[in-house]
């Protein structure tokens, strides 16, 4: 399942650079630039240029300024620049398929994933990285599905794993049509605990509302999903199904 989460937030990182990223392009050549000059070749005005200054300064660059008649303004040496931004929701998915990706050991980008996660988190501010941290202690991994498993999975809609993946996170129930093995279909209303994998499948690990008990689903055969305006606190997953314990490990 998180795969679709954790491939979502790599196609949806955002493409066109904004009049900061242009400005900071220009600027890492490490050469002397005038606010002028910034602002003719990025398309943009000398207010703006002032504000990606800031910006920039602000995020952690180190910038020189020189001050006086045929001043201006440069990247320190060893100046790290940000090439990748990313929305609140889009870094949570990155850092959940960074850390899926650990766990699976999974051989990319050699041994660095660990490290990328790291840098990922330290963009959120403490009180965010406990709730990340969370977060992560609710998504299990358990080993590789059977072949049964692997012959009869399929990705589920992407639409589905968004509703989800934002139900997850900010603890809301769900209402969605289950389709069972068997083609049977079911209207539920689930908490969305916890995100099992025995990859390559996905499952629902929840509070049935309706039953008062723990249940698993199939993410691919979750449909016509809804995110209700009900929130939930979190359960040991040893209460909802006592056979994940020992069988799944947290990423």
């Amino acid at each position: 399942m998180l795969s679709a989460i954790g491939a979502k937030a790599w196609h949806h990182l955002r493409m066109g650079p904004t009049a900061t990223d242009r400005i900071a392009d220009l600027m890492s050549d490490g050469q002397v630039w005038t606010g002028q000059l910034l602002a003719q070749r990025s398309g943009s005005s000398l207010r703006t240029v002032r504000r990606a200054v800031a910006a920039l300064r602000e995020a952690g660059v180190a910038i020189d300024t020189d001050v006086g008649r045929g001043g201006g303004i440069r990247l320190c040496a060893r100046s790290a620049l940000p090439s990748v931004r990313l929305s609140h929701r889009e870094a949570i998915g990155m850092l959940f398929a960074l850390a899926v990706a650990e766990s699976l050991g999974l051989p990319l980008l050699g041994g660095g994933l660990a490290g990328l996660r790291t840098r990922l988190s330290s963009t959120f501010a403490p009180t965010e990285r406990t709730h990340v941290q969370r977060l992560r202690e609710r998504i299990l991994v358990g080993h590789p599905a059977s072949e049964a498993v692997r012959n009869t999975w399929r990705e589920p809609d992407a639409r589905q794993a968004q509703l989800l993946q934002e139900a997850f996170i900010s603890s809301r129930v769900v209402q969605f049509q289950y389709r069972a093995r068997d083609q049977r279909l079911t209207w539920r209303r689930v908490e969305p605990q916890y995100l099992l994998l025995n990859h390559p499948a996905w499952y629902l690990l929840g509070l049935d509302r309706d039953t008062a008990a723990g249940r698993t689903f199939r993410l691919d055969g979750i449909e016509r999903l809804q995110v209700l305006d009900e929130g939930f606190v979190q359960l040991p997953h040893r209460r909802l199904a006592p056979e994940v314990e020992g069988a799944f490990r947290p990423v």
